[in-house]
């Protein structure tokens, strides 16, 4: 779909979940990923990008044209709304700078902890015990890394970019529905996740954590959570996001 036929052909244009505001960046780390990516390669050179910030309550003609979900990749006519979709096409057609891995150790080690999470947070699993079983995990992989990301120094890759959105969804959740922290013991883990918010790429891309933990109260699961006292006033704090590190 090409309504503005005066862009650059290397010119995408990006949807992605709203917050509550209706511009702000929402809480989606689908959607996160995809703009980690996308920033990743503008900063190389190889492409531009516009965001727009979509509220599916009241989602703008432009986007009900072209998509029914988040997050959404316009590229001329192409349209494309599933994210592991999004990524292949970007990477075809826009190689530079590269962001594919090929590191099993790394992959394992990241494979099943959001799953734990998952099961946690919405107590299938009453235990923190196999999220903190799968954190060690990762943490022990780090450990014994010198790289600044996963598999790589310099910039995020794929793994990374998958990976980053979904350990500050836990940081926060974690904590505004259980009082569940990252144990600080995790030196590799936090090590990561400072690098994280020491990269513009993650830092810009990262939603408030107000507006993840609306994205969690939106699910089924969790929205007899929204009278909690500790996640209502949450909510009603000042917008922050918990980008600092206390190891």
């Amino acid at each position: 779909m090409t309504d503005q036929p005066n862009l650059s052909p290397n010119h995408v244009e990006l949807f992605v979940k709203a917050g509550v505001d209706g511009t702000s960046i929402g809480g989606c780390p689908l959607c996160q990923r995809i703009f980690m990516i996308l920033l990743t390669k503008r900063d190389a050179g190889k492409l531009t990008f516009t965001l727009t910030t979509v509220s599916m309550a009241r989602p703008p003609s432009i986007f009900k044209k072209v998509a029914s979900r988040l997050p959404a990749l316009v590229h001329g006519d192409e349209i494309i709304s599933d994210p592991d979709e999004i990524v292949v096409y970007v990477d075809r057609r826009f190689p530079d700078p590269p962001m594919a891995y090929n590191n099993a150790a790394a992959s394992a080690a990241c494979i099943d902890v959001f799953s734990k999470f998952s099961f946690y947070v919405k107590d299938v699993a009453h235990s923190a015990t196999a999220l903190v079983a799968e954190l060690q995990k990762l943490n022990a992989y780090l450990e014994d890394s010198n790289y600044r990301f996963l598999c790589r120094d310099g910039m995020p890759d794929h793994l990374d970019c998958m990976m980053l959105p979904k350990l500050q969804h836990i940081r926060v959740i974690a904590k505004a529905f259980k009082n569940f922290d990252i144990p600080t013991n995790l030196k590799g883990l936090w090590r990561y996740l400072r690098n994280a918010y020491d990269s513009p790429v993650f830092a810009l891309t990262c939603p408030s954590d107000q507006e993840i933990l609306r994205h969690w109260l939106d699910k089924k699961e969790c929205q007899y959570l929204a009278k909690e006292k500790k996640v209502v006033l949450a909510l009603e704090s000042p917008d922050c996001r918990s980008l600092t590190c206390p190891v």
